[in-house]
């Protein structure tokens, strides 16, 4: 056999490991990626090939998308502290809604200072935080059912307060000039979301407190013997988690100018939950993950928002909120049963 003949042996042989090898670099790219990759899509057939592309791509729609996606996007990132720890907080929406109604009673209805009504909003976010801990980490209540209730009662609150009425903040003061303004062109709360995401990439990705909220996730009762205080550090994550989304709330109250009884609760909890779960399918498949989810939570924005510029009813939203849960829960759970051993 002449060297050549040798040459393309070999080549021959070699042809199926390549082709194998390249297959499973496409299955890896996609599944790691497909949903960045959808959101390209998505994207780019609504701004180029669907009806009315220039008034979706326009500086005016993707502002007022990035704008707001804002709120849902920090209660998102507040919903997965407790998430990586294998638990639910479905009391995102309800703390937004109480602080939103406690800042703006404050201000209006007892002429308090701004600085105030935002301390007092902390801190019954902080309460509920310590509530839904202690409910879970330490009486063992089912994280859906304690925090499903403290919502449900936190709602009740804020409708008691509310008494059925919008309150209403000045537009000219310095909360509605942080929550609606623009800074440099960008809307300014979306500095707000790559803030509170540049820290909780940081402290779930580099520092030993995610990795310890990762190993109770994974299995807390292995972390227990390997002598991680679980129950304290499953407390810390929904306190966390309440304090974030009681500054949503502040910001949310200053986005928009007022506050009322259905400013909270499921409708701000739900979106934020979908993100979670979707963006668990990439970038880290099988795992919560801070840059999923905001893919997550701007690939559903803009898809709705250019299913609203082509005459889509609003029935829709909500169709595609819960088909996109189920669909979202669904894929994680795959993708975290792939990637276990």
């Amino acid at each position: 056999m002449t060297t050549t003949d040798a040459a393309v042996a070999a080549t021959s042989e070699n042809a199926p490991v390549t082709a194998a090898r390249r297959q499973h670099v496409a299955r890896s790219l996609v599944e790691r990626y497909g949903l960045v990759i959808l959101f390209v899509v998505v994207f780019v057939a609504f701004a180029s090939v669907w009806n009315y592309p220039a008034t979706f791509r326009s500086s005016d729609n993707v502002q007022q998308v990035l704008r707001s996606q804002a709120i849902p996007a920090i209660l998102a990132l507040a919903s997965i502290l407790p998430l990586v720890c294998g638990q639910f907080d479905l009391t995102v929406g309800s703390v937004a809604g109480i602080s939103a109604i406690t800042v703006a009673g404050a201000i209006t209805d007892h002429h308090l200072s701004l600085a105030l009504g935002i301390v007092l909003a902390l801190g019954i976010g902080l309460v509920i935080g310590l509530v839904n801990g202690l409910l879970v980490a330490y009486v063992g209540v089912n994280s859906l059912i304690a925090t499903l209730g403290v919502g449900i009662a936190v709602s009740g609150l804020v409708e008691w307060y509310a008494g059925g009425r919008s309150i209403l903040i000045a537009t000219t003061g310095s909360l509605a000039k942080v929550g609606s303004r623009n800074w440099f062109g960008v809307p300014s709360l979306v500095y707000f979301v790559a803030g509170f995401a540049v820290v909780f990439y940081y402290l779930l990705q580099h520092t030993p407190l995610g990795r310890y909220l990762h190993s109770i996730g994974s299995n807390a009762t292995a972390a227990h013997l390997v002598g991680l205080d679980v129950r304290r550090l499953t407390l810390l994550a929904f306190v966390v988690s309440a304090l974030v989304s009681a500054i949503a709330g502040v910001l949310y109250l200053g986005a928009i100018g007022s506050a009322s009884a259905s400013g909270g609760g499921i409708p701000l909890t739900l979106p934020a939950l979908v993100a979670v779960f979707l963006g668990a399918t990439t970038i880290k498949p099988g795992r919560f993950n801070v840059l999923g989810t905001l893919v997550a939570v701007y690939l559903l924005a803009f898809a709705l928002s250019g299913l609203s510029l082509n005459g889509v009813e609003s029935w829709v939203q909500n169709l595609v909120t819960g088909t996109g849960l189920v669909l979202a829960v669904t894929f994680s759970t795959l993708a975290a049963r792939e990637g276990s051993p």
